[in-house]
C-alpha cells in the first residue's frame, strides 16, 4: 500500500502524528519560557533603627569634638624647699619629663650648705620654674604674721631681691589665697588686709585646687593615691577648679625623702602623664598671671 496517498491521511487511525507534533511544540515552548532568567525577589533591607543611627552619629561627632578640644592644664607645684626632699622631687620630675613649679622659702636657701647646693641645682634646670613663697614662711606663726600687712609685703620683697625670681607668682605661707585676674579668694578672713597688700605690690597670688596631704610628724605623703587621682579627674571633668580646665596641685618637697614615698610620686606622675587629655604647665602660664606684673 502507498502510505503517502491522500486517502490514508483522512483515516481516523492515522491522526496521532499531528497531535504529537503539537504536544511536543507546547512542551518545548513551556520549558523554554520556564528556563528564562526571570526577576528574582530581593528581600527588602530591614529598616534602619533611627535611634541607633543617631547614636552612631553622635559618637562620631563627640570623637571629632574631643580631638579638637583644648587639653586640660595641670600645674604641679611643690612648696617649702629647698629641704631634704627637694632634690629627690627634682630628679623624679626630670626623669618623668614633667615641668613643675617650686615655691621656694628664701630663708631655707641659706640654712645649710646642702640647701644652698640644692637651690643652685634648681636654678640650673631650665625646665623647672622657681616661685616666691616668702622669705621666713611667717616663722610658722601665721596669725601674728598676717596682723602686719607691711611686714608681709617686706618679707616677699626680701626674698625677691635676694633670689632674683624671674616671675611674679607667689604663694602665701599657711594660706590658700588667690589674687589672679578675677579670682579673689581668702580662706582666713583675718589675713585679708595683708594678702591684699601683697597683691597691690604687684604679685600674682596662687593658691591651689587640691592638696596632696602628708603627715606633719612622719613627713610621709598620703598613700591613697587612687583617691587623689580620682579627685583630680573629677574636678577637671566637672569644671569646678578655680579656673575651669586648669588645676593647681599642691605638694610638699619634704614629703618625698624616702624611696617608698618617691615611688608613690612616680606612680602619680606616670598616671597623670598617661592621660592624653592633660597637659603640664608651669605656674606663670596660669590664665591672668600676666596681668599682675611686678615691675618694682
Amino acid at each position: 500500500m502507498d502510505l503517502s496517498s491522500p486517502a490514508d491521511e483522512g483515516e481516523p487511525g492515522n491522526t496521532t502524528p499531528g497531535i504529537s507534533k503539537l504536544l511536543l511544540l507546547f512542551i518545548c515552548t513551556t520549558v523554554f519560557w520556564a528556563c528564562q532568567p526571570g526577576k528574582k525577589e530581593v528581600p527588602a533591607s530591614p529598616p534602619m533603627d533611627s535611634t541607633a543611627s543617631k547614636l552612631r552619629q553622635q559618637l562620631v561627632a563627640d570623637s571629632i569634638a574631643k580631638s579638637h578640644a583644648p587639653k586640660k592644664k595641670i600645674y604641679l607645684t611643690f612648696d617649702d624647699g629647698p629641704n631634704k626632699g627637694t632634690l629627690q622631687v627634682l630628679h623624679t620630675v626630670k626623669q618623668e619629663n614633667i615641668p613643675v613649679s617650686f615655691f621656694v622659702v628664701g630663708k631655707h636657701v641659706f640654712d645649710s650648705p646642702k640647701q644652698t647646693a640644692a637651690w643652685k641645682e634648681l636654678q640650673a634646670d631650665t625646665m623647672m620654674e622657681l616661685c616666691n613663697h616668702s622669705f621666713t614662711h611667717a616663722n610658722n606663726r601665721y596669725s601674728k604674721f598676717y596682723e602686719q600687712p607691711g611686714v608681709v609685703v617686706a618679707d616677699f620683697e626680701k626674698s625677691k631681691q635676694l633670689l632674683q625670681f624671674t616671675n611674679n607668682v607667689i604663694r602665701m605661707p599657711g594660706r590658700n589665697a588667690w589674687r589672679i585676674d578675677t579670682i579673689d579668694v581668702t580662706d582666713i578672713k583675718s589675713s585679708k588686709a595683708a594678702i591684699d597688700s601683697v597683691h597691690q605690690a604687684g604679685f600674682a597670688i596662687m593658691g591651689w585646687d587640691i592638696e596632696w596631704n602628708f603627715d606633719h610628724k612622719t613627713m610621709a605623703p598620703d598613700t591613697a593615691t587612687d583617691l587623689l587621682l580620682r579627685r583630680i579627674r573629677n574636678l577637671l571633668d566637672a569644671g569646678t577648679t578655680k579656673t575651669p580646665g586648669h588645676l593647681v596641685l599642691l605638694a610638699h618637697d619634704q614629703a618625698f625623702q624616702k624611696e617608698p614615698d618617691i615611688e608613690k610620686l612616680q606612680g602619680v606622675l606616670k598616671e597623670l602623664r598617661s592621660n592624653a587629655d592633660y597637659e603640664f604647665v608651669v605656674a606663670s602660664k596660669y590664665p591672668g598671671v600676666a596681668s599682675n606684673k611686678n615691675d618694682k
